[in-house]
This record gives structure tokens, sequence and C-alpha cells, in this order.
């Protein structure tokens, strides 16, 4: 289903969730637990400091220390992918300059957000990261949602830069990354991943060619996602599609919530994730969370989900 060269990156890695104590500190000590614990999946690698991760509502220190401990539980063992998203390059490069000396694989880096920048200046800003990457690897983070958009039209010039070795997607669009895809075969970069990150397309993604996922639901149903990669290397499309639709409805309750404040609750609801919430909420959302935590919990058991 898909072809055989080996990319920088490549297979399903999961998104940690970032748990908050209750005086609203991050807990560290859970950040290496669930590292330690998804290091005995099947998964390709695990990314911390993404957006399920809540980055943004981090400062640069806790973002950092959280690198730190999940380095340190994770031991080589599998490949750390560290957030590197940041409002300016500068505190881009402080994050690229920290995960390298903690040995991280690659960094995920989204075009700088708030203020919204044109192509040129997005272009502009992973030459400089480019230049001085410290040694690890980037992945361009395209989120429209978030940040400004990283245009097709560009795809060349990111694609001719050396340090750049993937891009994940995550605006859903799947005739974007289909473009994205031919544009990089095209270049001759075989080294350059194009990953996915919505977990309600990783069938018709990989049969499109993408290399893999950076994405939540693989961190909270290692087995399932697995399962679905497994199927589609093999070439199984109906039990692909399988695993896939057990993963809709229960993404579908996870979306009755503002992002990421649903996927941290099915991370509850499946009994590996203990936290607080950072995230200011207001009273309809959190007046429905005991009733959607109580139907998470039911789906997971009835879907088999693991």
């Amino acid at each position: 289903m898909r072809e055989s060269i080996t990319r920088a990156f490549s297979g399903p890695y999961g998104i940690l969730p970032t748990p908050f104590l209750p005086d609203g500190r991050v807990d560290l000590a859970q950040v290496e637990e669930l590292a330690g614990t998804l290091c005995q999946t099947d998964l390709s690698g695990l990314v911390v400091c993404g957006s399920t991760s809540e980055f943004v509502l981090l400062t640069p220190e806790e973002n950092k220390a959280i690198m730190t401990a999940a380095a340190r539980a994770v031991a080589g063992r599998k490949p750390l992918i560290c957030g590197a998203t940041a409002p300016d390059a500068r505190t881009a490069k402080e994050y690229l300059a920290h995960m390298a000396g903690l040995g991280a694989a690659g960094a995920l880096t989204a075009p700088p957000y708030y203020f919204p920048y044109g192509g040129e200046e997005v272009l502009a800003f992973y030459r400089e990261l480019d230049r001085e990457n410290f040694g690890v690897k980037i992945v361009a983070y395209q989120i429209p949602a978030f940040s400004s958009p990283i245009p097709l039209g560009k795809m060349e010039e990111l694609l001719a830069l050396p340090h750049v070795a993937g891009l994940k997607n995550s605006s859903a669009d799947i005739k974007q990354i289909m473009h994205q895809l031919q544009l990089r075969d095209q270049s001759g970069r075989e080294d350059f991943a194009v990953l996915t990150g919505t977990d309600d397309a990783l069938v018709p993604c990989l049969c499109g060619g993408c290399d893999g996922s950076f994405t939540a639901l693989a961190a909270v149903f290692p087995q399932t996602v697995c399962q679905l990669y497994r199927a589609a290397a093999q070439g199984d499309l109906a039990e692909a599609r399988r695993c896939q639709a057990k993963l809709l409805p229960i993404a579908l309750l996870a979306d009755r919530l503002p992002f990421p404040v649903g996927y941290k609750l099915l991370a509850q609801a499946a009994g590996n994730f203990t936290t607080c919430y950072r995230q200011s909420l207001g009273p309809a959302a959190s007046g429905e969370m005991g009733q959607l935590l109580g139907q998470m919990r039911e789906l997971i058991e009835e879907l088999g989900l693991r």
C-alpha cells in the first residue's frame, strides 16, 4: 500500500497530553510514566509539547522540563519528537538547542502563531531554522487553525531546505495532502516524510501515500492504531477500515469539548492518565465533562479500544 522507501519519520507516533497537578504545576512524574509506558508499545515514536500537549499554555521553562522528563524516560528506546513552535524564531531556536542536548530525533515546528504571516515570511522562518537547527531534523507543521498556513506554492522551496525532513499536515485537507505528496515525490527528497495529524483520516492518508502520523489517539489507544497500520501495510483494507471505524465515534465525543480538553478527558476515560485543567472552560463545557467521561468509558469498553 505504501512504497518501501524509509523516510526520516514513518509510522504512528503518539502525542502525549500534558498532565497538571491540582496546584496547576505540570506533573512531570506522570510525563515520565506516560512516556515509559508508551515505549513498551509498537508505536514508532513519541511526541511532546505539541498542540494536544497544550504547549501554548506552558512557559518555555515548562516546555523544556517536559522535554527533559520525556527524554529521561524514553532513554533512546524510541525516537522522541519535541515541539518547537513559538511566536518567534528566537524562542523556537531556544527549544531546538535544548532538545538537541537531549538527543531528540526531531522538532515539530509550526510557523509563528498569533500574528498572521504570508508565504514569504513563513519560508523565511523555516530558512532561519534550517541554518540554525542545532543538528535536529525539523518537521514543518501545517495547522492553519492556529498558525499561518504553509502555502502549497511554497512546498518546493520547503523541500529544498536540507534540514527540514518532514511535514505534518493537520488541516484534514486530503486534497492538499495529495498535492504535497506529489511535489515531494517529484523533488527527489527520499528522506522527506509527509505525515497526517488527523486520527479520523488515517486510512485515506495511508492509502494516499502518507508515511505516518503524529496524533493524539495513538497515545491513548496505541494497540488499535498500530493494528490499523499493520493492516494497511499488508494491504488488508477491510481490517484497516475496521480499526478506523472504532476510532471515529470516540473522536467525535472528544471533539464535543474545546480542543484539546476532550482528548485529555479521553485519556482519563481510558484509565492511563489523570489531570487537572489549566485551560479556561465555560460552565457548559465544565458541566458536560462528567457525562462525557461516562460515555467515553462505555464506548471504549464496547469497541474494545486499547
